[in-house]
């Protein structure tokens, strides 16, 4: 059986980025494993969560168990603390994510690398999509514990070495991130701000299609990752998404997921559409 591994920063990660392409797989006899780096404390919430903040981590808890389920894989839940954005209090919390100990946290993640022995490892790439602190120490950490696994004289109290056969970060196209910027001009609305707490800068965000190497067809997965999304409604069960376009647009402009290929490195310009191809 192959194994695929992904490595997300907060809950809903595994569902409003990836969700189809995860989905996909673990409809296609994948095993899937998707661990989950935070307890999501210090996310912004939807309207009619607001009486959720003090126990925000537990209701998030619950919502990825159903939303995991969902896609169809397994959840490992790493359990740090959310770190939240770039200048958020949470930041100075010790047992934030960002704060974690690089070596230890490197270890975890070689520990579960060797356990799973997974084919393909998926995480953010190094700008964590839109600069998430979270989503960047993902990429901080995953990259170098993707090498390490592979070494027996690193982390040997981790168990026997395993060499993942591919790595992969999540990205975005910029072609893409651009119609979101009209569509959110059309609005009358500031691109540099916008999400619910306006700290997300749209004009930052994205990558040029030489640099896309995989774009996986999630058309006929849209009921799971939906279905999924839905889960986590603390975050708006990704209806954020939907606020500048009707769904049937959406679908037909978001029907693949992509992603930059990191091991075996490639080329500018290289496509292919499956990780396992």
């Amino acid at each position: 059986m192959k194994t695929l591994l992904t490595i997300l920063a907060h809950p809903d990660d595994e569902s409003f980025g990836m969700g189809g392409t995860l989905a996909k797989y673990a409809r296609e006899g994948v095993d899937v494993h998707i661990a989950i780096a935070t307890d999501g404390a210090a996310g912004s919430v939807a309207e009619g969560y607001e009486d959720a903040r003090a126990e925000l981590a537990a209701v998030r808890a619950i919502e990825l168990d159903k939303a995991v389920e969902a896609l169809g894989g397994t959840l490992h839940r790493l359990g740090y603390r959310d770190s939240g954005m770039t200048g958020d209090p949470a930041n100075q919390h010790p047992r934030a994510w960002i704060n974690a100990d690089q070596d230890e946290a490197i270890g975890r993640m070689v520990a579960l690398i060797r356990q799973l022995k997974p084919d393909v490892i998926v995480t953010h790439d190094e700008t964590g999509g839109y600069f998430h602190p979270d989503h960047i120490q993902c990429w901080n950490i995953v990259t170098p514990a993707f090498t390490a696994a592979a070494d027996p004289a690193q982390y040997p109290e981790a168990g026997p070495a395993h060499q993942a056969k591919r790595l992969y970060y999540s990205a975005v196209a910029d072609s893409l991130v651009k119609i979101r910027i009209w569509m959110v001009k059309l609005r009358g609305e500031d691109p540099t701000q916008v999400g619910r707490n306006k700290d997300i800068d749209l004009t930052r965000i994205g990558h040029p299609a030489r640099k896309i190497h995989t774009r996986v067809n999630i058309r006929p997965y849209w009921d799971a990752k939906i279905e999924a999304s839905k889960h986590h409604a603390s975050q708006g069960g990704g209806s954020t998404f939907l606020r500048y376009m009707p769904l049937w647009i959406f679908k037909l402009l978001f029907r693949h997921e992509t992603f930059m290929r990191a091991y075996p490195p490639v080329s500018d310009g290289f496509r292919e559409t499956d990780f396992f191809e």
